[in-house]
């Protein structure tokens, strides 16, 4: 007869058979602004706001990833390589402008999607998305200059 931890061992899925995600699932009002085009503001944001970019959404728009903007505690609840991406695709958007940002992105969204993937998936999921889901509201104030 079976033990119960050998049982529950054998229903473990290990994180290389997990699905990978798409940047769609991991970042889906980017990836829409990605499909649809830029304008100045998305670009804005990419440059000077890091709880709002790519890789802030996929954090659920918490600044978690840069450690709550505290440098210490980035190693601590944080991803340093998150930290770089999000500031390399700022970069990006600024040398490229609103028109042709998406597609210079590409590469460095594909690494990231990467990352993602191999790092942070067990992040992902039906709790985080539907609080990426509540902030949403956050955002679209967070555009129009108002205070949430």
């Amino acid at each position: 007869m079976m033990k119960r931890a050998e049982t529950i061992k054998k229903q473990e899925i290990p994180l290389s058979f997990h699905p990978k995600l798409s940047l769609k699932e991991i970042c889906p009002v980017w990836s829409f602004k990605l499909r649809s085009g830029f304008d100045e503001q998305d670009v804005k944001t990419l440059v000077h706001d890091s709880k709002y970019c790519i890789v802030g959404e996929a954090w659920g728009y918490t600044g978690r990833q840069a450690g709550y903007y505290i440098a210490i505690l980035v190693p601590f609840v944080g991803c340093w390589e998150c930290v770089k991406l999000g500031r390399e695709m700022g970069k990006i958007a600024k040398e490229s402008g609103p028109l042709t940002a998406p597609d210079h992105l590409q590469p460095t969204i594909c690494y990231f999607v990467e990352h993602w993937n191999l790092k942070h998936s067990t992040i992902s999921g039906k709790p985080r998305l539907v609080e990426i889901w509540k902030n949403l509201l956050k955002l679209d104030l967070h555009y129009n200059g108002k205070k949430g």
